[in-house]
């Protein structure tokens, strides 16, 4: 997947916080962000299904404490999205 640098920034940050999260990102995502390729203006990340959906998740907080562009680029273009359930106030996915 390639990502901005606003929206790598927003998943850097999420992974920085990791273990202090209710929901902690997933297994290796924050190596595979650590090791992202730039290429131009994108970063390159290559993740599995479980990462892609973290990194949705993260997006879903970013629109949640501020700007929603990330999660809703991410949802147009990865077709993944975490949104609140009406119901239990809870994000699903």
């Amino acid at each position: 997947m390639e990502l901005r640098r606003s929206e790598m920034d927003a998943l850097r940050l999420y992974v920085h916080l990791g273990a202090r999260l209710c929901v902690p990102p997933a297994d290796g995502l924050e190596e595979k962000v650590r090791t992202a390729r730039q290429l131009g203006n994108l970063w390159v990340l290559y993740l599995n299904g479980e990462q892609i959906a973290s990194v949705a998740y993260a997006f879903y907080l970013r629109s949640v404490g501020g700007s929603g562009a990330q999660a809703h680029r991410f949802a147009r273009d990865y077709g993944v999205a975490f949104r609140a359930d009406g119901a239990t106030g809870n994000a699903r996915l």
